[in-house]
This record gives structure tokens, C-alpha cells and sequence, in this order.
């Protein structure tokens, strides 16, 4: 979660930096009507198959962990239907209800993927998944839809980067998202895609950072508003009409959570992929932490160090995990934090991986958080800002700096960007210091699966995160079976996506 927030404003309209605004949400709309499979580059049709292991491999992950369990026994007893299937239990019941389900056990772990700029698989692979059961389509119809998914999210986001709000608490993305990839997968037209935008972003969600950071309540993120967005373009297709400029409207979504609002993400489509900067974490946790724990885990296969013998460790990172670190800290409560509190915070996992040599799963169950040598280690974890670090990661951002008669303004155009190289930089540099006087030291800008990382890593790192995740739960048959359907979706007809779901799920569903 970013925390840059620059002033500006907003009043009497959209400042845009020369970029045209008008009839953005009717372009948007015009696109997803016409886009066509074909149309989709085979490096992005690779990068969705990835998305989809990392997200059904971290709501396996999710299952496990107590607001999981939660999550899953409560949403057991509202009943409904059997159009869709809770992963990985394997109940049936309603498709909104299985939306909900499985996208709260996706981000229970923090454990998501991400791209720029939102958080998008809750709703772009698992709303997807979800209706492939219900209405049944073919594996090709279900890439394109996912990828509509990413491209339409991650602009939303973009557009209102320089606001209150950022990260995972931008949930109305999924409201957008499961909109747009119901209305492609239900056939509709431009003019009733138009409406399902607006019917979905009607009531864009304001989450609060009191619930964000101070409880187990943020699994419910993305499982609150997904279900909204199918809805939203249920109603389109029965007639309902919803506003025709609800992004751009100077009463709209974007001037309403934005200080500055940036148009221009809102350019590029059909031409420029953001699925290019998925991005697939390898630990739960927030991606700002990655590298550090990278740099951890690395010096330990290194030189074998034990945690119990280490006197310091000092961290140098970026402005984003420091702004993230202030941002958490009134929320820690030592042994006593919420598991999905503890993501955010970089003592807490830099201490269990020293100690435990991982950081996974079994980091946030709670007789691992109470154990008191974790936390007196972490407090002898110190975060500084890493100049060198920050000055990467603005050379590599999108939003650029811009110094005119206007004064000091920021501006991105994603029309004119190429995102084939892009970089996910969110660097850091470790030094531990052992209690016999020596140290280590290592640094990373790139989190392992990031984005700018080889392809074939990150396909490697995807695999291995389903192999990993899904071991508990299900038969090596039918994980390597999941997989290989996964892998070539584009062959897959409705029968095949039907039986990815089954797969998916536990011998006893």
C-alpha cells in the first residue's frame, strides 16, 4: 500500500496534463465490447496463466489460517444455491456466495498478486472462475476475461494514485472489474457495459485504515464488493442504466478520490498490457517487505546463520515501506497483533525468517506469533530509508514529476509507455550483525516473481507457489493435473474449466 500522497486539487473539474478526458467511461467501454481473444498478446496470455496459479495457491494458503476458517464455516451456513463452488472445501452454493468465499481466503494471507496499480486477482481470476461454473465458456473466453479484468482495475487504480486511498484498500477496483469481465463473458453491448460500469461504481468503496491495519476483519476486502460487480452487470443486461460518465464526471468516481487526478491511465488500451507488471508473491505479506525477506532468506542459505546469535539487523529500503511501516505501527500489539495486521510490518518477518528459515504460512498462526523470542528479535530489527533504493524506484515509476506555470504536478500517460521491461522496484538493503562481531550483507530491487524478474522465474515461482500451498489439500495427481489444465487454458472447453474447479478442491469435495 502506497502512502505517497501529494496535495492538489481537484475543484471545477479534472486537471489532466494534457490528456484528453472525455468520454472515458464510454471508451472503456467501446473497448471491452470489441476486444477480442486474438487481440491478446501471447506474453499476457502466459502472465494470466501465472496469475492464476498464484491466486488459487494463496486461497488454498488462506484456508488455514484462523480468519479463514471463519470465513469459510460462516459462509457454510447461509445456504443458497449450488452454482458455484467454495475452494477448497468443495460446497456448493450460491455464485455470490462463493465469490465471497473464496476471494476472503485469497487475501487472508496478504498473499496476492499484484500489478500497476491494484491488487486484481480476488476479482479478475476468482469472479471469473466462479461464473465459469454458473454459465459455462471456454478457456479462451476465460483469459480474455480475466485479462479485461487486470487492464481495467489497474487503470482505476492509476487514475486516482494521488489520493487517500491505495493498494489493497482500493476494493471499488473489484467492483469495476467483476463488472466489466460478467459484461464481456454475458455478451453484453457497449451501451449496456456503459451502464454496468456505472451501476458498479455507484457506491465506490471508502475502506478505513482502522479496520485495514487493526484487525482480521481485512480478508473481507475484496469478498465484500466483488459479488456487486456480477451483479452490477446483471441489472445492465436486464435494462438497468446506470450513469455514462461516472469515471470521469466532474461529480464522478475519479475527481471524487483523487487529489490529482491521472487521466492518462486511462490510455494505451488494446495497445498497453498492465497483466505485463503482474507481479506474484513468493511470501504472505505485503510486497514491500519481499525483498528484505529476500535478502534475509538468501544470506541464511548463504552462511547458515543462526537466528538465535544474530545481535542486529538493519534494513534500508524505500519511501513505500517506511510510509507502510508508520502506517501499521500504531496497530502492533506484540504477541497479541492479528495475523493479518503482522504482513505489513517489517521486524515481525524479518524476525521468524531469521528464526525459522522461511517465511510462509506458519509464520502467522497464532502460537507462532505469541512466541516471545520472535518479537524481542524484531525489536532489534532497525528500518531506515535507503536513498539509493528510492531514487530507483522514481527513475522506474510511471508518474512522472512535472514543473511548469502550474507549479509542481505529476502526470502519467500510459499510451506512450512501454511496459514489456517494466520494473517492480521496491528495493532493499540488509545488513545483519552477528553477537561474534560478523556481518552480512545483501541487497535486491527486485522481489523474487516481481515483475522485471525472468519470465521463466516467475512461472517457476508460480508453480512451486501452487505445488506448495495445494499440498495439504490435495492428491499430487490432481495438483500436477490442475496445473497442466492451467497451463494450456486457451485449449480448455467449459467441461475442462468445470473440472479445474474439482481438481482444486479437497478429497472431500
Amino acid at each position: 500500500m502506497s502512502t505517497e500522497n501529494p496535495t492538489g486539487s481537484a475543484t471545477g473539474g479534472i486537471a489532466t496534463s494534457g490528456i484528453a478526458t472525455g468520454h472515458t467511461t464510454e471508451r472503456l467501454a467501446e473497448w471491452v465490447a470489441q476486444v477480442k481473444y486474438e487481440d491478446l498478446p501471447r506474453r499476457v496470455i502466459e502472465e494470466a496463466k501465472n496469475q492464476v496459479l498464484s491466486v488459487i495457491a494463496s486461497l488454498h494458503a488462506g484456508h488455514f489460517s484462523d480468519a479463514g476458517r471463519i470465513v469459510t464455516r460462516t459462509v457454510k451456513d447461509w445456504g443458497g444455491g449450488k452454482d458455484a463452488t467454495m475452494i477448497p472445501s468443495g460446497e456448493r452454493t450460491s455464485l455470490s456466495h462463493a465469490i465471497f468465499a473464496n476471494a476472503a481466503l485469497s487475501m487472508a494471507l496478504d498473499y496476492d498478486d499484484y500489478l500497476f496499480a491494484a491488487h486484481t486477482g480476488h476479482s479478475a481470476v476468482l469472479v471469473t472462475l466462479a461464473l465459469a461454473e454458473k454459465i459455462g465458456f471456454s478457456g479462451k473466453d476465460f483469459l480474455l476475461a480475466q485479462v479485461l479484468a487486470n487492464e481495467v482495475e489497474g487503470r482505476v487504480g492509476a487514475s486516482v494514485l494521488i489520493g487517500p486511498l491505495n493498494g489493497q484498500l482500493w476494493t471499488f477496483v473489484h467492483l469495476i472489474g467483476g463488472a466489466v469481465l460478467s459484461a464481456k463473458l454475458l455478451g453484453l453491448d457497449k451501451e449496456q457495459i456503459q451502464s454496468a460500469i456505472g451501476i458498479a461504481m455507484l457506491q465506490p468503496t471508502y475502506p478505513l485504515f482502522a479496520g485495514f491495519f487493526g484487525s482480521d476483519a481485512k480478508v473481507l476486502m475484496a469478498a465484500m464488493v466483488a459479488p456487486l460487480g456480477v451483479q452490477a452487470a446483471q441489472l445492465a443486461a436486464n435494462g438497468l442504466r446506470g450513469s455514462a460518465d461516472i469515471l470521469e464526471s466532474p461529480q464522478g468516481f475519479v475527481p471524487a478520490f483523487s487529489q490529482q487526478p491521472l487521466m492518462g491511465a486511462y490510455e494505451g488500451l488494446g495497445k498497453v498490457w498492465l497483466t505485463d507488471t503482474l507481479s506474484y508473491k513468493v511470501y504472505p505479506g505485503c510486497a514491500y517487505i519481499d525483498t528484505a525477506i529476500d535478502c534475509v532468506l538468501g544470506l541464511q542459505r548463504q552462511h547458515g546463520i543462526d537466528g538465535k546469535k544474530v545481535k542486529a539487523v538493519h534494513v534500508g529500503a524505500g519511501p513505500l515501506t517506511l510510509g507502510m511501516e508508520a502506517l501499521v505501527s500504531p496497530y502492533l500489539k506484540g504477541a497479541d497483533t492479528p495475523a493479518a495486521t503482522l504482513g505489513f510490518t517489517v521486524g515481525y518477518n524479518v524476525a521468524v525468517a531469521l528464526l525459522d528459515k522461511e517465511l510462509t504460512a506458519r509464520q502467522f498462526q497464532r502460537e507462532r506469533i505469541r512466541d516471545r523470542a520472535a518479537w524481542e528479535l524484531a525489536s532489534r530489527v532497525h528500518l531506515t530509508l535507503d536513498e539509493v533504493m528510492a531514487q530507483r524506484m522514481r527513475d522506474r515509476s510511471l508518474v512522472k514529476t512535472v514543473r511548469d506555470e502550474r507549479g509542481e504536478h505529476f502526470t502519467l500517460d500510459l499510451g506512450a509507455v512501454d511496459l514489456v521491461g517494466f520494473k517492480m522496484s521496491f528495493g532493499a538493503r540488509v545488513r545483519i550483525e552477528m553477537e561474534d562481531g560478523r556481518s552480512f550483507e545483501a541487497e535486491q530491487e527486485v522481489p523474487t516473481g516481481g515483475a522485471g524478474r525472468p519470465f521463466d522465474e516467475r512461472r517457476r515461482c508460480a508453480e512451486d507457489k501452487f505445488r506448495r500451498e495445494t499440498r495439504y489439500t490435495l492428491r499430487k495427481e490432481k495438483m500436477e493435473r490442475a496445473i497442466d489444465v492451467i497451463l494450456h487454458l486457451e485449449q480448455a472447453n467449459s467441461a475442462h474449466l468445470r473440472e479445474l474447479v474439482r481438481l482444486c478442491c479437497s478429497e472431500r469435495g
